[in-house]
């Protein structure tokens, strides 16, 4: 006669539950961190929290490993699973600073991981008490847009039976106080938001970085689509790099010591702005801006081939991108062309610094290869640090290894800079 297999007890029974439950939690973050960013708009805040704060992973895979090895003899199964999840997750924790440590180094910066937890470079709203206006523009399409929905005409083009509404462009003052006759060098600064959305002084520790090294910082907002198109947009960062050059001596600045720089759709817009300086078919939305040239230009994981980028990512079903590009790769060849940096290249274009992530989801990170490539090929003067196992808008986490990097090489950047302008030879 055998015996009946006993029941499992309760004990038994939570052990399996919570092998399980450590498994699935490691495998969540694991998936997080390595799969396409998903859809959902909170998942894709928790999948680039997790990222940018990679170290969070490793609490959970070492408990889950440790529950393994515990319980393994009890619960094989449960436990093999457990142990995979745990160790993926160990791997996509550490991982990111074992391949940051080379290019730390080779940047002259040693990582530092008692400044990984310095704080998060992201407000959620502008800093109104710096702010005034720049510029009066004409207001959302419906209205009155500065370029013609067909091409690249000028803020003039098609005045109608009915006034445009204006709206206003306004910046957030992050200036110096004035020192005699010394002149400061100063960053007209860029945010990101996929075209549609941001706003000034979003990443704040960028413009005390920039303060703390003597650099005055005016950080702008531009229009947004769907009111706007991508080349409206070009044109206010044109109107602010005008605005700020026309008040250099009101805030002390050296002219000649100009930086444009921004993050994400704000990189492609400081790029495109820098690279088509000059040319009359993007012109300054605010009018008469005479000089909008800078002495360097730096793009934090921008987009720089707008039709590669749009054909190959998300962005290919979203309704928003015909408006903002005025039309279709096919139907508006010129605008994606004067929108993608990648494709402006020519060797008088400023010196430029191209900051980028190996493991980038949102922005691909041959998006920047392409552009590297292309400004060596014609000698032009440029600077390209990928930053490994880093992804998209990775710099919100301000102490992460990312972040730290890419400091270690805009300053490095910033020493380099002339003092003069660059030789313009004329539009692309």
């Amino acid at each position: 006669m055998t015996s009946a297999v006993p029941p499992p007890t309760v004990a038994r029974i939570v052990a399996r539950t919570l092998l399980l439950a450590a498994g699935l939690l490691n495998a969540a973050l694991a998936v997080l961190v390595a799969a396409p960013l998903p859809r959902l708009p909170l998942l894709v805040l928790v999948a680039g929290a997790i990222t940018s704060w990679g170290l969070v992973l490793l609490p959970p895979g070492l408990l889950g490993l440790a529950a393994a090895a515990l319980a393994g003899r009890r619960h094989p199964w449960c436990a093999g699973l457990a142990a995979l999840a745990s160790f993926a997750a160990l791997v996509y924790g550490v991982m990111p600073y074992a391949a940051a440590y080379g290019t730390a180094e080779r940047q002259g910066q040693p990582l530092a991981p008692a400044r990984y937890f310095d704080g998060v470079n992201y407000a959620k709203v502008p800093d109104r008490a710096r702010t005034l206006t720049y510029a009066r523009v004409p207001g959302p399409h419906g209205t009155r847009s500065p370029h013609g929905a067909g091409g690249t005409r000028g803020p003039h083009h098609a005045r109608g039976a009915h006034r445009a509404k204006t709206q206003k462009l306004r910046l957030d003052l992050w200036a110096l106080p004035r020192r005699g006759a010394v002149r400061r060098p100063a960053v007209v600064w860029v945010h990101g938001g996929g075209w549609n959305k941001g706003h000034r002084s979003q990443t704040p520790e960028w413009n005390r970085w920039f303060n703390a090294r003597g650099w005055s910082v005016f950080d702008v907002d531009y229009r947004l689509a769907p009111g706007a198109t991508q080349l409206d947009q070009i044109g206010d960062v044109k109107c602010a790099v005008g605005w700020v050059r026309r008040h250099a001596r009101v805030y002390g600045l050296d002219p000649e010591r100009l930086l444009l720089a921004g993050s994400s759709a704000g990189g492609n817009l400081a790029l495109a702005a820098a690279y088509t300086e000059g040319d009359a078919r993007v012109p300054a939305s605010c009018g008469a801006a005479p000089d909008t040239s800078v002495s360097g230009v730096v793009s934090l994981y921008g987009p720089t081939d707008m039709g590669r980028l749009i054909a190959g990512t998300a962005l290919r079903g979203d309704p928003m991108i015909p408006r903002l590009m005025g039309g279709s790769a096919a139907s508006a060849p010129a605008r994606y062309r004067l929108g993608s940096p990648a494709r402006l290249v020519r060797g008088d274009v400023p010196p430029t610094l191209l900051l980028h992530g190996s493991a980038d989801r949102a922005v691909p990170v041959a998006q920047a290869r392409e552009l590297a490539r292309r400004l060596k090929a014609v000698g032009a003067p440029a600077t390209y640090v990928e930053l490994p196992w880093a992804d998209h808008c990775f710099d919100v986490n301000w102490g992460g290894w990312g972040s730290q990097i890419a400091r270690a090489a805009t300053e490095h950047f910033l020493g380099t800079l002339d003092r003069s302008p660059y030789p313009r030879k004329g539009p692309a």
